[in-house]
């Protein structure tokens, strides 16, 4: 095919002439001109040719002074692409290689799994589920929430810096995050041509989302703490660590869930088993999958994997999800997953947790059951606050001196301890300790 067929989409041109300026606007573009793919060949080492390369350059100039960041799927074709977006721009960035793009992507949960779906469907067939249909395919995300989760993912990265923010992808993340966000089952023409995106924008009304000629504004948030969006969460968390055949029974449970309603990774997965039986299956799966075992802590094994820290408790006395969730101390943490040796998920979500969501606090659950780490709340609660854009009530505060100060000083003194030996000591908590107990 003539090289002189190649040129930046009037799509994009025409899109980022309308974007606002004083906003982060997030484009989630295809990767620019590579050679013919073979059907059924994935390609995962085909790069951009040269009339790629150009082309990539090209739209880079005219991102010149906007660019602010560059995320790609880490397939070589999107990181060069990104790689020519910036020298094109003249700007000193560097290309972050984030797999919600690709190798899996966020539509996917399980490669082996999913890969078998292009095998017996072909590309347009599982195209077609991820545009249309609300069930997830065998090893693969339930396309809606999926969708979702990237754009919230994107904004997260965005971090509401005005200007253009990249994110280089390949055709089917485009087509069906444009398709769900746009609330339109896109057809086999509507697929994007290379370097042709969607963009994706806030302002006071919700998230505005662009492809092509459609348009549509969307309300916040676009994640929330749903049944399937909990599910969902936990099953892409739990098949890129300890993976789906580990044969254990176990809860992924705690604030590892806050990711729905930011968009950043989880500081930490708290995997519990339901028995000692299960927890040995599940650090079992974690060695053999690479893992390993990080710094000391005093209540669990914890385990570095594919960028995670996994804690595994020692206790497994909670042996339901219910009762698991019901022993947090804030309705925030209060959310958790089941994972069954079968395959099946089950979720339970704290009414508490829905409640803070929907006031916008961070509450606490009565009575502490763990008062003994009261302080060691009081800091979670202070530090969901900040990274939530939440409220914390004077009351709920107050909740928590009060346990403490009905202690004896033998007791506070074991609190604080526990609190230093549980925490960086941030959020004047330490402080505060000090200046009410001289």
């Amino acid at each position: 095919m003539n090289e002189v067929q190649w040129r930046i989409p009037d799509s994009l041109i025409n899109h980022l002439a309308c974007v606002p300026a004083d906003r982060a606007v997030v484009v989630l573009l295809r990767h620019s001109v590579r050679d013919y793919l073979a059907p059924g060949d994935a390609g995962y080492h085909l790069p951009i040719n040269e009339a790629g390369r150009r082309l990539a350059m090209e739209l880079g100039e005219r991102l010149r002074g906007r660019l602010q960041t560059l995320h790609a799927s880490p397939l070589v074709r999107c990181v060069q692409t990104g790689e020519a977006l910036a020298e094109g721009a003249c700007a000193d960035l560097a290309v972050v290689p984030d797999r919600h793009l690709g190798d899996p992507g966020i539509f996917v949960i399980d490669g082996r799994r999913a890969w078998s779906q292009w095998h017996g469907l072909g590309h347009e067939g599982v195209m077609r589920h991820l545009v249309s249909e609300t069930e997830a395919l065998p090893g693969m995300a339930r396309p809606d929430e999926a969708a979702r989760l990237l754009v919230q993912h994107m904004f997260a990265v965005a971090a509401d810096r005005p200007g253009i923010h990249v994110f280089v992808t390949h055709d089917s993340l485009v087509t069906a995050t444009a398709a769900r966000l746009l609330g339109h089952p896109l057809e086999r023409g509507d697929w994007p041509l290379y370097l042709e995106g969607a963009f994706f924008w806030k302002d006071d009304s919700g998230v505005n989302a662009a492809y092509r000629e459609r348009q549509r504004r969307r309300s916040l948030p676009l994640c929330g703490l749903d049944h399937w969006e909990v599910v969902e969460f936990a099953r892409r968390e739990i098949a890129s660590t300890v993976g789906l055949d580990s044969g254990a029974r176990f809860f992924l449970a705690g604030g590892a869930f806050k990711t729905l309603l930011t968009g950043a990774a989880p500081r930490d997965l708290d995997f519990w088993a339901a028995s000692q039986r299960d927890r040995g299956l599940l650090i079992d799966a974690l060695l053999a999958r690479g893992a390993r075992p990080s710094s000391f802590r005093p209540f669990a094994d914890a385990f570095e994997l594919a960028g995670r820290l996994i804690e595994v408790p020692h206790k497994v006395e909670a042996t339901t999800l219910t009762e698991r969730i019901e022993r947090f101390d804030l309705g925030l943490s209060a959310i958790g997953v089941e994972h069954h040796p079968d395959g099946e998920w089950s979720a339970c979500i704290h009414p508490l947790a829905i409640e803070s969501l929907r006031r916008r606090e961070v509450l606490l659950l009565k009575p502490l059951v763990n008062w003994k780490y009261a302080l060691v709340t009081l800091e979670r609660m202070r530090r969901y606050a900040r990274e939530l854009g939440f409220s914390v009530r004077p009351e709920e505060e107050a909740e928590v001196w009060r346990v403490f100060e009905a202690q004896p000083n033998e007791m506070r003194a074991g609190m604080a301890e526990r609190f230093g030996r549980c925490t960086a000591g941030g959020f004047g908590v330490a402080e505060e300790v000090a200046s009410r107990f001289p």
